[in-house]
């Protein structure tokens, strides 16, 4: 892309901003009310307005700038669904969603959430993948006497990911969030609590179909990218295990939260305490206990015809993966697995802030903000092998609509900036250490330089409006990198088509 292009894209993208404006679409509808954005369903009540959309789209992504897990080329279509209902005596909302996505040439991690378990394994041979979702969530409050309120709220999604080219791979996930609440208002007070139940779960199943020439190498990363490096189906992977079907990993949480609302304040504060497993049955081989803290806060007030919004989300998490060490015996036929003790492998503490602010007039919205990621990890795999990281993400953004007669004109711009940095050490010991664990450098570069590496985003979007609801839109995005050493090059592209009705 040559410079005068860069430069005229981002005139155009800072005009549309300055003259932001929107109609009241459903996102906005949702987003105005702070307590759709927590655990407690009965929130949906503090508002009376009704509405509903459906929608097909398409994506389209091409580019070099991209994480090692992720396809140089890939596309994905889907139909999504979400409404919010208000009758009489209760008020509903829910939520449908399909997703499909395929991509070329990928390899890497073979999970569908890369980062989500403290471990994770990779694959070297290029193949097509394919991912689909399913996801829907359903919620309902009422009201049970005059200043009480009762409610409840489903969340499920499930995945299969699979690529067939060996190494092969297939991956089944689940996700499933609980959250029954309560919620006692008066007047401009309202104070709500929600208990809070997650399970998700992923099984990954290696195989290879006839005899290779060659024996097909996977890594399994334990912290850091140090960890097994092997033939696949090698006692250090854990991808075939006798009597065990995969990789099976899963978790566990349990939580609360306590929601506050006076006058245009908003607050909700929340702790899970999450237990995590790799491995089944008797064969154990990780146990990855985690505290998390979450809150919420906003602030709502008018100025004539103008809405402003203030916010602010702050999360905390302590994680800490534990390996067992583990020994097999065989008496008349039947293996038992034994337990003889577990070794801390891996700890990290992330915090997250996000303050915001957006504006809604009758003639649209604005929104500006920022992200700060800071996480420290700390991998002991070997003793007395110690590596410690430090990284530090930031990213700020702003988005705005201009809504012109039938049309919608969107435009965003966003820059991304971060740093890490690394130590390892020996602790002391009278003995000569012996090999350190292995370590995937090339990967473990390669993944920081893309969390960490300065890059710009613009987008652009047009959306119609036909009668009777039924709207048409295309976007599409750029996104360019600086000053990259290990990502193979520095463009991203993302053309997206929609076809929506609203109700």
């Amino acid at each position: 892309m040559s410079d005068m292009r860069k430069i005229y894209i981002a005139c155009l993208l800072l005009s549309c901003m300055a003259t932001a404006a929107t109609a009241q679409t459903y996102d906005i509808i949702e987003r105005r009310n702070s307590w759709n954005a927590g655990a407690n369903v009965t929130g949906i009540m503090m508002d009376s307005v009704t509405t509903s959309y459906a929608e097909l789209y398409g994506n389209n992504h091409h580019g070099d700038f991209r994480n090692s897990y992720e396809a140089e080329k890939s596309w994905s279509a889907g139909a999504v669904a979400k409404s919010i209902t208000h009758l009489k005596s209760y008020s509903l909302t829910g939520s449908f969603s399909f997703d499909h996505t395929s991509g070329k040439n990928m390899s890497g991690s073979m999970f569908i959430h890369p980062g989500f378990y403290p471990v994770d394994l990779l694959e070297f041979t290029p193949g097509r993948k394919n991912l689909q979702t399913y996801a829907f969530m359903g919620g309902i409050a009422t009201d049970i006497a005059p200043n009480w309120r009762l409610g409840g709220k489903v969340d499920f999604a499930a995945s299969n990911y699979s690529k067939r080219k060996d190494l092969r791979h297939t991956n089944y996930r689940l996700d499933l969030t609980v959250a029954p609440s309560v919620m006692y208002h008066s007047g401009e007070l309202a104070i709500g609590f929600s208990y809070i139940f997650n399970k998700n779960s992923e099984s990954v199943k290696a195989e290879v179909i006839g005899t290779a020439e060659t024996s097909y190498n996977a890594f399994l990363d334990k912290g850091l990218m140090y960890g097994a490096y092997e033939a696949w189906n090698g006692s250090g992977i854990h991808l075939s295990e006798s009597g065990i079907n995969g990789f099976p990993i899963k978790e566990l949480s349990h939580g609360a939260a306590l929601q506050l609302q006076w006058k245009g304040f908003y607050g909700e504060f929340g702790y899970t305490h999450s237990s995590g497993s790799a491995g089944e049955r008797e064969a154990i081989w990780f146990k990855f206990p985690t505290h998390r803290i979450a809150s919420r806060l906003s602030y709502r007030f008018k100025q004539g015809n103008k809405e402003h919004f203030l916010r602010l989300n702050l999360q905390w998490s302590h994680l800490a993966n534990n390996e067992n060490v583990t020994s097999k015996e065989t008496v008349n036929g039947i293996t038992t697995t034994h337990v003889h003790g577990s070794n801390r492998i891996f700890e990290k503490d992330a915090f997250f802030a996000n303050p915001e602010y957006e504006l809604l007039s009758p003639r649209g919205e604005f929104r500006a903000g920022s992200e700060l990621s800071v996480f420290k990890s700390l991998a002991t795999q070997m003793y007395p092998y110690i590596a410690s990281e430090k990284m530090l993400c930031s990213r700020t953004y702003i988005s705005s609509v201009l809504h012109t007669g039938k049309f919608d004109l969107k435009a965003a711009v966003s820059f991304s900036t971060g740093s890490f940095t690394e130590k390892s050490r020996t602790v002391g010991t009278s003995t000569e250490p012996g090999d350190p664990p292995y370590r995937l450098t090339d990967e473990y570069n390669l993944r920081n330089e893309y969390a960490t590496a300065t890059h710009a985003t613009f987008q652009l979007g047009l959306r119609y409006h036909f009668n009777k609801g039924i709207y048409a839109e295309v976007q599409g995005s750029y996104t360019h990198g600086f000053n990259l050493n290990h990502i193979e090059g520095s463009s991203r592209w993302n053309e997206t088509v929609k076809l929506g009705y609203t109700f």
